[in-house]
């Protein structure tokens, strides 16, 4: 069904017109067919009625017409005889009315047998009114009307009740005619509707999917919506805004590259020149001097780390394909916890690793750095907020065919304005870092793209105390490719 009007509001339109026809025409059928039967019930009920009357009519006027007959044969007195013909004529008429009705056979024929009949006994009638002396002339029993006329009330009777059956069968057939086409109309005017909201809703779907792309940072895809004029407007402006979105994201990427690569040498010149005095190769060094030594270097590493992080970011912003081999998730906890066990004992924190005994091995198909990155942003972050003394708990477990890595720590936990914002590239909540370095607010948004790299994903849990963070990973990982 090819339907392109030139608009949503025209393609509603005439949605709605194509489901207004049927059900139009179903309802003036119904009308036409209850009106049609109104009016036949109405004839019948006259018919009937008339029937009714005109068969009393008859049997009365038979009796009447017999009698002054007979009264005539006996007295001869001719205002008996003009009695007799005028009530003749409206028994003429009975008979006649009768006869236009829709009679059947039998009754019909019964009554032109009683109109010759009273032919016959009018011109016996005009024979005795003609002779002086016509004692010979008698009425014999075809004469007599009332016997004739006897049995017209029961037929009349008969008549009324096959007219009824007769209607009855109709109203019958016109409630199954009703049903069957509210049978054939309904499911009919559905389908069309049904039709149209697709037509309506199938391109509203795809700007929307066109909207979560570019949400996404899908910026690659051409975004290409049919339907009516409007919609496809509208595509057209998203493929634009798609566009300029694609040239700001690719001068950010250059501004991140170029920032970091010139940040990152003068920082290993820095770090190099700290080493060069800490170790006393320009000099021995007062405790004060090798202090501030110490402070230049550490700090050195701390920035480094952070434009590191920048780094990573970029690339995580390019969607670099993974290269997925058999990676020990369990292997890789206990390297991140030793990487960190300066940061651990300057704050007194304790690290509880659990691993589920009945897993092995502990492992994904992956990237091993980027998954390594996912445990230390986790646990690094947990070490930032975590209080002098605490406790982070690490709990590596298998639920169905997805490997699932928790992360608690017993900080003051995350604000519940921040959450949805929690993942954000740069994005740093209202908590204070109790790190001797601030952040730049990369480390959770670099877990969240990893895990989307790997066909998993990570997610805020509630929490008694502190932040509990959950990433799930499949066993079996897609492609650096799949989001």
């Amino acid at each position: 069904m090819s339907i392109k009007p030139a608009t949503i509001l025209r393609l509603t339109l005439l949605g709605f017109i194509l489901v207004a026809v049927p059900l139009t025409i179903g309802l003036l059928n119904t009308l036409w067919q209850v009106d049609h039967l109104a009016e036949r019930m109405r004839q019948t009920v006259r018919d009937s009625t008339q029937a009714v009357e005109s068969g009393r009519l008859i049997t009365t006027l038979a009796l009447s017409m017999e009698r002054s007959a007979l009264q005539y044969r006996v007295l001869r007195d001719t205002a008996i005889l003009a009695r007799y013909r005028d009530q003749r004529a409206p028994f003429i008429g009975e008979i006649q009315r009768l006869l236009n009705l829709s009679l059947d056979a039998g009754l019909a024929e019964r009554l032109r047998q009683l109109r010759e009949h009273e032919a016959a006994l009018l011109r016996k009638l005009k024979r005795l009114a003609d002779k002086a002396d016509a004692t010979d002339e008698r009425l014999d029993e075809a004469e007599q009307l009332s016997a004739l006329t006897a049995s017209i009330p029961f037929d009349v009777t008969a008549l009324v009740s096959r007219e009824s059956e007769r209607m009855n069968a109709r109203i019958d057939a016109v409630r199954r005619l009703l049903i069957w086409q509210a049978i054939a109309l309904i499911p009919l005017a559905l389908s069309i509707a049904v039709i149209f909201s697709v037509l309506i809703s199938r391109p509203l779907r795809r700007l929307g999917a066109a909207i979560r792309q570019l949400g996404g940072g899908g910026f690659d895809a051409r975004i290409e919506v049919d339907g009516p004029r409007d919609i496809r407007e509208l595509g057209e402006q998203l493929d634009w805004l798609r566009r300029e979105l694609a040239a700001l994201n690719e001068q950010k990427l250059q501004f991140l590259r170029h920032v970091s690569h010139e940040l990152k040498t003068p920082l290993t010149t820095i770090r190099e020149g700290a080493e060069l005095l800490r170790d006393g190769i320009v000099g021995p060094l007062s405790e004060k001097q090798q202090a501030v030594a110490r402070i230049l270097h550490d700090d050195s590493l701390q920035l480094q780390a952070q434009v590191e992080n920048l780094l990573n970011f970029n690339r995580a912003l390019s969607r670099p394909s993974i290269e997925k081999r058999h990676v020990d998730i369990g292997a890789l906890i206990e390297t991140v916890v030793e990487k960190q066990c300066l940061a651990l004992q300057a704050r007194c924190l304790r690290v509880h690793v659990q691993m589920d005994a009945r897993l092995s091995p502990l492992s994904v198909n992956g990237d091993a750095e980027q998954l390594r990155a996912i445990i230390d942003n986790l646990l690094s972050n947990a070490i930032k907020y975590s209080a002098d003394g605490g406790g982070i708990v690490i709990h590596l477990f298998q639920r169905k065919r997805n490997l699932l890595l928790d992360v608690v720590d017993e900080g003051i936990g995350i604000d519940e304005e921040d959450r949805p914002l929690l993942f954000e590239p740069f994005f740093q909540g209202r908590a204070p870092s109790r790190g001797p370095l601030g952040g730049t607010g990369l480390g959770l948004s670099l877990v969240e793209s990893y895990a989307r790299f790997h066909g998993g994903f990570i997610e805020l849990l509630d929490s008694d105390q502190g932040a509990h963070f959950r990433v799930t990973l499949p066993i079996k990982a897609r492609t650096g490719n799949d989001t």
